[in-house]
């Protein structure tokens, strides 16, 4: 609560301060260089970033391009908020945002969800070269958008042909190619695209070979990924007001690694260790907007789309073939309406979503040929949503803007797995949501906003059943005396769980200055504090706890406990972040900070996807005689320990230790004058070869990456 007064208590001496200097003078700033960042998902209607009741974090295509990144753990690295645990590998890399992960955090693929979540497999199935703009809004976002959305969402645009064409050109190319020596990656990609009349048509594909990842640890982690990526896109303005837009992505990946991969093993090639994987995914999309410019009342957009996601395993050791598979199906309808009074813009949106999860999970050297741990089984969503977006000039006759964001979400959903339980496990939940944000000039706003948040626990977390993991037999297990006898602890099912629900509160200032220092430069700010309060919270309860019979003859029966998921009565999840842009035309400067904190109420324990308190700075120069950039990013991190509450001793205890760390990352960008079309890419990742952990997953980070790539661009 003391924070959250320090909060209200800066608010206001901020709001003091900004009616006096706007009482001294008036604010005669030009407009800033470059493109306005703009958020979409955040409230589904386009509004600049600085003027968002919320912390929103956009990325776009010239951003990209400039780190070259080879996963999307790259690709957020600097992002205040989000974090990758599992690893370094590609295929073990899950988000998380706001210390939220897994159920609690929504990725959106050009409007569709991508539903594929494993305890121990990544969640991303695309390649940073198709990505136009990447969004992240960060904290609660149920009042939008239903179940999976409570730690924020991760939502991805593919390009089109109008993002790669020039003016006056109606068709092109684009050829990449790099290469990034720290796990021996080589990719390329080639894209052709046009704009024929009402036609925009694109179609693209890359490629990723990677083999081996080397380690700030001077250790090399088994890993060997090939990776084919394609995109075929299309649109047709059918009319003045309608268009239509159909778009297929695919992603498919022969690995060969651990089972589990963000497991820890060294062993490079060993077939006792590690399993041939064939990942993929193919998401179809179609789309489309009715907007009459003659009709304020009617801006109409849909989207259908199905995603099937599998990953199929195949142990040569035994051999053994194992199955995850889900599909996806799903629809959204929702129009806005657009209001115009004296002194107020509304804009009234109403939705509906429905979406339905299929799960199946194989396994041919079980009984039942049922996978453990991937129930068969199947969950519903239908979800209606309204939304009021007001932005109001001098509010009862007070100087400055006012922006008003009330919502509210209602949804029903229904999980099955019938061969497992006959329960079926079904409830509905209310999410309203209110943000404001206020300005009494246009270079400083305060902002606050209060939701309330649900999830809905999922099949994997109702109706585990199988084998979890074998350990060795406390008493019988003796490799000296050729006894190899190992013990199961097994998942147990919980088909009677609670929803999940939270309130979150967050207050924060943001600033926006042009002609701040120089002519003609900008700088932005946005820092804010968020407190959630979490009921019946679901986590997963690992009791490795071996049965009396395993300690007196005959030892058996005998097994290592139980795993299933469970409620927590109550939690809290609150931090800071800070995101700032410096720009003019000669340099920017970057800073971005967060820190999270989560405690289990019942007995103090840490939780959540925790991280170090870290710091992020991007200094860059840009060399505009020569049409190139130059810059250089700092990431600093400090110690972390993670408590965990002992049930045997009733105590806190540590349970990880994570040591401070800083690296040094740098970049250069080249668009020679003398071929038009060509960019040159230089980066040295990791540059002074640190041995770090990001998030606590017993492998090092990756060592120092030095990455080039070069592509061509020509329009006819």
């Amino acid at each position: 609560m003391k924070k959250s007064l320090s909060i209200f208590s800066l608010c206001a001496v901020a709001i003091a301060c900004n009616n006096a200097i706007a009482q001294e003078k008036e604010t005669t700033q030009a407009q800033p260089d470059g493109v306005e960042r703009m958020t979409v998902y955040g409230t589904t209607n386009p509004i600049p970033v600085i003027n968002y009741p919320g912390q929103v974090s956009v990325i776009d295509r010239e951003e990209i391009e400039l780190f070259n990144p080879s996963s999307m753990a790259d690709l957020f690295r600097d992002t205040a908020g989000v974090e990758f645990s599992g690893g370094p590998r590609r295929t073990g890399e899950t988000p998380s945002i706001r210390g939220r992960s897994g159920e609690n955090v929504l990725i959106l693929l050009d409007g569709a969800r991508q539903s594929f979540i494993s305890a121990h497999d990544g969640r991303f199935f695309l390649d940073p070269e198709l990505v136009q703009t990447a969004e992240v809004v960060k904290g609660p976002a149920s009042a939008l958008y239903g179940s999976g959305a409570v730690g924020g969402v991760l939502a991805f645009e593919t390009v089109d042909a109008a993002d790669l064409l020039k003016d006056g050109s109606n068709a092109g190319f684009k050829y990449r190619m790099g290469y990034q020596d720290a796990n021996q990656e080589s990719m390329f990609g080639l894209t052709g695209f046009t704009k024929q009349g009402d036609l925009d048509l694109i179609a693209s594909i890359s490629v990723r070979n990677s083999g081996d990842i080397d380690l700030g640890s001077g250790a090399t982690l088994s890993s060997d990924d090939d990776i084919s990526t394609g995109l075929i896109k299309a649109s047709y303005q059918v009319t003045d007001a309608l268009n239509l837009e159909f778009s297929w992505q695919g992603f498919n990946n022969d690995a060969f690694e651990p089972n589990n991969g963000q497991g820890v093993n060294f062993d490079t090639d060993n077939p006792e260790t590690n399993v041939f994987k064939d990942i993929s995914s193919d998401s179809v999309r179609f789309a489309g907007t009715f907007n009459p410019q003659d009709n304020a009342l009617i801006n109409t957009q849909f989207t259908l789309y199905r995603t099937t996601t599998e990953v199929e395993e195949t142990d040569p050791s035994l051999p053994r073939i194992t199955l995850r598979d889900i599909e996806t199906t799903g629809f959204s309808l929702r129009n806005t309406s657009t209001f115009d009074f004296s002194n107020t813009d509304a804009q009234f949106t109403v939705g509906l979503d429905y979406y339905k999860d299929e799960q199946v999970g194989t396994d041919d050297n079980s009984d039942n040929n049922i996978r453990a741990g991937v129930p068969n089984g199947k969950a519903t969503f239908t979800g209606i949503f309204a939304q009021l977006e007001l932005d109001i000039d001098q509010p009862l006759g007070l100087p400055g803007n006012l922006i008003v964001i009330p919502g509210v979400r209602f949804d029903d959903f229904e999980n099955e797995a019938p061969t497992i339980s006959i329960e079926k496990n079904d409830d509905n939940a209310f999410s309203p949501r209110l943000a404001l944000s206020y300005g009494t000039t246009d270079w400083l706003r305060v902002f606050a906003s209060y939701s309330e948040a649900f999830r809905a626990p999922s099949i994997n977390e109702l109706y585990l059943t199988g084998v979890h993991f074998n350990i060795p037999h406390p008493t019988l297990f003796n490799p000296q005396m050729g006894s190899f006898v190992f013990v199961s602890n097994n998942f147990v099912p919980n088909p009677n769980l609670d929803v999940e629900e939270s309130d979150t509160i967050e207050l924060g200032l943001s600033l926006d200055l042009n002609d701040a220092f120089v002519k003609g430069d900008n700088l932005q700010a946005k820092a804010s504090y968020y407190q959630s309060d979490i009921d019946n919270l679901i986590d997963i309860n690992v009791d490795v706890s071996f049965d009396r019979t395993c300690f007196s003859p005959p030892f058996l029966p005998c097994s290592a406990g139980t795993t299933n998921s469970a409620n927590i009565n109550s939690a809290e999840i609150d931090g800071y972040e800070l995101e700032a842009i410096y720009d003019n035309p000669n340099m920017r400067v970057s800073v971005t900070y967060s820190n999270i904190d989560g405690e289990n109420l019942a007995n103090g324990s840490d939780l959540g996807v925790l991280t170090p308190d870290r710091l992020n700075l991007d200094l860059r120069w840009k060399l505009n005689q020569v049409n190139a950039v130059i810059g250089s990013r700092v990431q600093l991190a400090k110690s972390y320990e993670r408590t965990t509450f002992n049930t045997r001793t009733n105590a806190l205890e540590v349970s990880e230790t994570r040591s401070g760390y800083g690296v040094v990352d740098f970049y250069a960008n080249w668009h020679p004058e003398f071929i038009d079309g060509l960019t040159l890419n230089l980066g040295v990742d990791n540059a002074f070869d640190r041995d770090y952990d990001r998030v606590f997953a017993g492998v090092s980070e990756q060592a120092r990456n030095v990455k080039a790539s070069v592509s061509y661009s020509y329009n006819f």
